[in-house]
């Protein structure tokens, strides 16, 4: 598989044996290119759904913190899956990932509300992190849109925050079930996924602005391409 490629599997998780894990989705991929990619994206979709409903509940039942856990490495996996399958079948082109990365906002949206209108987190502090987050996807996509590359600057991409997301439910549902689901901080009480959103915001407004100044070179790129060629020869 080409570094091109590699590049775009940008929903693939896990650094620590990153290239170990997609050499085994590749594999698998081999043996499942029967299965339509489009309802791997279904059942991904589908998952998001439910996985936000678990985080509004898991106040009242922390066991699906650790559900969540395994269902956003699910989610993850089978996103990787449809994009290995569309690149071994020829058929990954930008409509397809537009088309894509439709859904995967969708899944966003379901994912953070399930979990800002839980007894875990504060609604304000939840919603500003639904924000941050439509907004770095926003930002990715914006460079596509004005002809540059797609941006992928910045430490809080899906991969980053599924993974600091799966790490923060593990310890909220350990907290949980010790009995003392909030830390206090500055005088103030959090729970590990309030604490969670909070890192999403900072960390994200940092990615917003890597990826706008990404798209800002990338621009300027082409502008002194594109004056290059239309300059008169001397």
């Amino acid at each position: 598989m080409s570094e091109k490629n590699n590049r775009k599997l940008k929903n693939f998780a896990l650094y620590g044996f990153r290239y170990s894990y997609l050499g085994l989705l590749n594999h698998l991929g081999d043996k499942i290119k029967f299965i339509h990619t489009d309802l791997m994206s279904f059942i991904a979709f589908f998952i998001s759904i439910t996985t936000g409903f678990f985080y509004y509940k898991s106040g009242e039942t922390p066991v699906f913190l650790l559900v969540n856990i395994f269902l956003i490495f699910l989610g993850i996996t089978l996103n990787t899956l449809v994009e290995l399958l569309s690149m071994k079948r020829a058929k990954f082109t930008i409509i397809n990932e537009i088309i894509y990365a439709l859904p995967d906002r969708y899944a966003d949206v379901f994912i953070f509300a399930g979990i800002s209108f839980s007894s875990l987190c504060d609604v304000r502090i939840g919603m500003v992190a639904t924000v941050t987050i439509l907004l770095i996807s926003y930002t990715g996509i914006l460079g596509k849109a004005l002809g540059v590359s797609w941006q992928h600057q910045g430490p809080l991409d899906k991969t980053d925050r599924s993974v600091i997301l799966m790490a923060a439910s593990l310890l909220q549902y350990l907290l949980s079930k010790a009995g003392t689901p909030s830390v206090f901080i500055l005088g103030r009480e959090y729970t590990i996924i309030e604490l969670c959103m909070i890192i999403f915001m900072l960390l994200g407004q940092l990615t917003i602005l890597m990826r706008i100044k990404g798209i800002l070179a990338d621009v300027k790129k082409v502008n002194r391409v594109l004056y290059r060629e239309n300059s008169p020869e001397e």
